[in-house]
């Protein structure tokens, strides 16, 4: 309920780390398409440097806003807003969006007609002139793929394709993970182990297995802008491989994770010596090199995701 005892529809969650401008838009969206429901908004601050906390509090007075000292990283920061929601769904919605119309809305509209359903995506478009469509629901990672992957096998995948139809689907993009306030209850809140990076696929998995189904439907959508978040972020490469390691690990077995484990540090080992060859030959810096050498290292001593982010 809001403070005046209205019942509160949906309850949205954003993360912002030093991303002022990103934030601001994503904001700044939502308030101009959404409608005929009520909802609150909580950002969640990451110990951003950039006046993020002041110049929100200032724009946005009504907006819920947690301050973190620190990163602490996308799952644990999406907790807490999780903690303090008081929406009958609450919306996972990344802070590299941008609504373009009443999709907020009208999947509440969508989920009040469709009990059994726990979790919902929506298309995402990306931010190109055609407005072409970004792949946003997938099948579950599957440990030897993941594992083929990293050696450079490279195997036929239906997934890759956007899915453009209304269907159950194994997982949804936690850019927009739209969920039931019953299901979240029973499933819990975001492994904390995931710094970032495959959560949602965890996520969704432990609803499936709990007999909540997940959803994508095409019948609104958003424009995700994606890579436009990556500057802001260190060492991706290492996060996302620190984060699948976890994933496989817990899902399938401590065997797969350390196959996993294994060639992921043979591959960083021989990015390593060739970039060591390229400085040799004068093709590199000594920087460079060492950027190569500090992520095998923090792969290899499975450093905190915090390291890479």
């Amino acid at each position: 309920m809001s403070r005046d005892g209205r019942r509160i529809d949906l309850s949205i969650v954003v993360v912002n780390w030093n991303s002022l401008s990103l934030t601001t838009a994503a904001l700044s969206s939502v308030a101009a398409c959404t409608a005929g429901i009520e909802y609150e908004i909580i950002v969640v601050d990451n110990g951003s440097r950039d006046g993020s906390v002041e110049a929100l509090a200032q724009r946005f007075p009504r907006v819920a806003l947690i301050a973190n000292p620190d990163n602490r990283g996308f799952s644990r920061a999406n907790n807490q807003g999780m903690r303090v929601a008081r929406g009958r769904y609450v919306v996972l919605l990344n802070n590299d969006t941008v609504q373009i119309g009443n999709a907020l809305g009208e999947a509440v509209g969508y989920l009040d007609g469709h009990p059994g359903v726990g979790a919902l995506g929506i298309r995402h478009l990306n931010a190109d002139e055609a407005r072409s469509v970004q792949p946003s629901c997938f099948a579950f990672p599957r440990a030897w793929h993941g594992i083929l992957d990293v050696l450079g096998v490279r195997l036929a995948a239906a997934e890759r394709n956007p899915v453009l139809t209304e269907r159950d689907v194994d997982w949804v993009c936690g850019s927009f993970l739209f969920v039931r306030r019953e299901c979240l209850d029973a499933v819990g809140l975001l492994d904390e182990r995931f710094f970032i990076y495959d959560e949602d696929i965890d996520w969704c998995r432990r609803a499936w297995n709990l007999g909540w189904k997940v959803r994508f439907w095409p019948g609104v959508a958003m424009v995700h802008l994606g890579a436009a978040a990556r500057p802001y972020m260190r060492d991706k490469t290492f996060v996302h491989f620190r984060s699948r390691l976890s994933y496989i690990t817990k899902h399938h077995s401590r065997f797969a994770g350390a196959v996993f484990y294994l060639a992921m540090s043979a591959r960083l080992a021989g990015a390593t010596v060739s970039q060591l060859a390229r400085f040799v030959t004068g093709r590199a810096s000594a920087p460079d090199v060492g950027v190569r050498w500090r992520r095998q290292m923090q792969f290899l001593l499975l450093s905190p995701g915090s390291r890479g982010g």
